[in-house]
C-alpha cells in the first residue's frame, strides 16, 4: 500500500478526525492510524456478547447554530444520526431529584427550589449563561488563540467584540469569589452539586476554576442534547465516510511507537516526517504533515523532537483522573411507562466515595427507546461512568479482580436504590473497564482520560496550543485547546488546520 501521504493523522479521536475531514476538504491526501479497532477514541462504542456499548457515560450537545458540529454539518454537508433528547439530565442527590432543564428559566426556577439562594442564585446563572455563550462566540471567532505571536494577536483585532473583555475578565476571577459575592458559599449541598457537575465537564471543583471555565461546565445541560443511533461511534464514522470520500484512508491496529525527521522527498521541503508503527506488515509511513491527537503525554514517549512541549508536558503530570467504567444489558418490558419517559442522563451522588480512589458521583447513561440498533427487543443498555484519581496506581495485580467487583457491586446496589425499575436480576451481561483497560484500549498513558484539569490553568492563554513548536506538527485532542468534551475538540481540530494555512499563506 501507499506509504507516502499527504497528512498523516496519529489517533482517530474526534479532533483529530475533523483535522481529517477539513485537511482532506481542501484536497490533502489524509492517513489515518489508529490503535484500535474502531474510531472515535473515548467517544467511540463497541461490541461485546452482542451488545453494543458505549466506551463511557457521554451527553452530544454542540450542534446549535455556531456551535463546533453545527460547523462540522454545515460546512463539510454531514448529517449525523442524531436523536434529540427532550430531557438534559436529572441530578440525585441526598434523596433529592434535580432536573437539569434545558430551558434557562425552568432551570433557575429549579435551581432555587432545591437550593434557595433566590435573586442572587438567578443572577449567578444568567451570568453563567451568559459567559457560557459569549465564550463558545469568542472560540469560534479567535482561530489563533492561544496567542503565540504579534501576528496572531493583529490577525484577531478584526473578530473583537467588547463582550470580549467581559469574558476575559472573568477568567481571571475565580469561581469562589463570585460565589462569595453573591453570598451562595454557605450550602453544602450546593457547593457538592456545583463540585460533581464539574467535575464531569472540567475535570476539577469549584474551588479550583475560574468563572469563565466552569461556565461552560455547569451550562453544558441548557444545550440541546442528543444520542447517536447505533451508538457514539456513529460520530466517528460518519465523518470517516467523508474523509473517505475523499481518497483519505484509516488503517486499524497501528499504535505508532517513533516519530522522527528526515530529508524530504519534495524539493519545495527540507524535512519529512518518518513514523514507525507496531503493525507487523504496514509498519512504515512518511508524510509531510503530522496532526496528532495523542495526548501529549503519549506524544512525548514517541518523539524527540519537541523539546519546549516537553517540558511543559513534565509539569503537567498530577492530578489526572482515570475512568472506572461499566456496561450493563438488561431485559425490559416496553409497555412500562417508564422506558419512554425515564430520562437518558443522570448523575447520582454517592452516599461515600467509592474505595480505591474512585469519585462522590456516578454518571449513568441510558440507550435511546427509538434506537433499533442498541434497544432492540427491549433490552436497554445502561453506560455508567466514575472517575479515578492516581490512575497510573491501577495495575493487574493479585488484588485487581477483587478491586473490579467491588466496584461493579456497589454501582449495581446504587442503581437499585436510586431507580424502582432497575432490578438486578434484569441484567443479561454486564463487563466493566479500568485506567488498566482504558491503557490498553487507547493507549492512553496510565489510562488517563477526560483532558487536563482546568484548575492547572489560572487564564485561558496557559493553554497548550494546537500548534507545536515544529510548524509542520499540529495539536488536537483534550490536552490541548479548548480542552475536553467533544465541541471542544471538534473546534480544536478546524483551528489547528486553520491556523496551519494561515501560515502557509503567510
Amino acid at each position: 500500500m501507499d506509504t507516502y501521504w499527504d497528512v498523516v493523522v496519529i489517533g482517530s479521536g474526534l479532533g483529530g478526525l475533523s483535522a481529517a475531514l477539513s485537511l482532506s476538504e481542501k484536497g490533502r491526501r489524509v492517513l489515518i492510524l489508529e490503535k484500535s479497532t474502531a474510531p472515535g477514541g473515548c467517544a467511540s462504542s463497541f461490541q461485546k456478547n452482542g451488545f453494543i456499548f458505549e466506551s463511557g457515560a457521554t451527553t452530544l450537545v454542540g450542534i446549535e447554530p455556531g456551535l463546533p458540529l453545527d460547523k462540522l454539518t454545515r460546512e463539510f454537508q454531514i448529517q449525523f444520526p442524531l436523536l434529540p433528547l427532550k430531557r438534559s439530565m436529572v441530578v440525585h442527590l441526598d434523596g433529592k431529584i434535580i432536573e437539569r432543564y434545558q430551558n434557562h428559566k425552568n432551570w433557575i426556577l429549579e435551581a432555587k427550589r432545591v437550593f434557595g439562594g433566590g435573586l442572587r442564585m438567578e443572577v449567578f446563572w444568567k451570568l453563567s449563561n451568559f459567559l457560557s455563550d459569549s465564550l463558545w462566540s469568542l472560540s469560534g471567532r479567535y482561530k489563533f488563540f492561544p496567542f503565540q505571536k504579534l501576528i496572531d494577536i493583529w490577525k484577531s483585532i478584526g473578530s473583537f467584540r467588547p463582550s470580549d473583555l467581559l469574558v476575559l475578565f472573568f477568567s481571571f476571577v475565580p469561581l469562589r469569589f463570585v460565589l462569595k459575592c453573591l453570598g451562595l458559599t454557605k450550602n453544602k449541598e450546593w457547593i457538592r452539586f456545583l463540585d460533581e457537575q464539574l467535575l464531569i465537564t472540567s475535570q476539577t471543583t469549584s474551588a479550583k476554576v475560574s468563572m469563565s471555565f466552569a461556565s461552560i461546565g455547569l451550562t453544558y445541560p441548557q444545550l440541546q442534547n442528543y444520542v447517536l443511533k447505533g451508538g457514539m461511534v456513529s460520530l466517528a464514522e460518519t465523518i470517516l465516510e467523508k474523509i473517505e470520500s475523499k481518497g483519505g484512508k484509516i488503517l486499524y491496529k497501528q499504535e505508532v511507537c517513533l516519530l522522527k525527521k528526515i530529508s524530504s522527498k519534495n524539493e519545495n521541503q527540507e524535512m519529512d516526517w518518518e513514523i514507525h508503527t507496531k503493525h507487523r506488515e504496514n509498519f512504515l509511513f512518511r508524510t509531510p504533515l503530522v496532526v496528532s491527537n495523542l495526548p501529549i503525554w503519549n506524544l512525548m514517549e514517541i518523539t524527540d523532537t519537541l523539546p519546549k512541549l516537553k517540558e511543559k508536558t513534565k509539569k503537567i503530570e498530577k492530578g489526572i483522573w482515570g475512568a472506572f467504567t461499566m456496561g450493563i444489558a438488561i431485559q425490559t418490558n416496553p409497555s412500562e411507562e417508564w422506558t419512554r419517559s425515564e430520562c437518558l442522563h443522570h448523575q447520582i451522588h454517592l452516599k461515600k466515595s467509592l474505595p480505591y480512589g474512585g469519585g462522590n458521583s456516578l454518571f449513568l447513561s441510558l440507550s435511546h427507546p427509538e434506537d433499533s440498533i442498541r434497544s432492540s427487543d427491549g433490552i436497554r443498555i445502561l453506560s455508567l461512568s466514575t472517575h479515578i484519581e492516581n490512575p497510573e496506581s491501577w495495575v493487574r495485580d493479585d488484588f485487581y479482580l477483587d478491586k473490579k467487583k467491588t466496584i461493579e457491586s456497589i454501582l449495581i446496589q446504587t442503581l437499585e436504590d436510586s431507580f424502582p425499575w432497575f432490578h438486578r436480576e434484569m441484567i443479561l451481561f454486564q463487563h466493566s473497564a479500568t485506567p488498566v483497560t482504558w491503557k490498553t484500549w487507547t493507549g492512553r498513558k496510565f489510562g488517563r482520560v477526560g483532558g487536563i484539569p482546568n484548575s492547572y490553568f489560572s487564564n485561558p492563554f496557559q493553554m497548550l496550543s494546537n500548534r507545536s513548536e515544529d510548524s509542520n506538527l499540529l495539536l488536537t485532542g483534550d490536552t490541548v485547546y479548548p480542552g475536553q468534551g467533544i465541541p471542544a475538540v471538534v473546534l480544536g481540530g478546524l483551528h489547528s488546520v486553520e491556523q496551519f494555512l494561515a501560515r502557509k499563506r503567510g
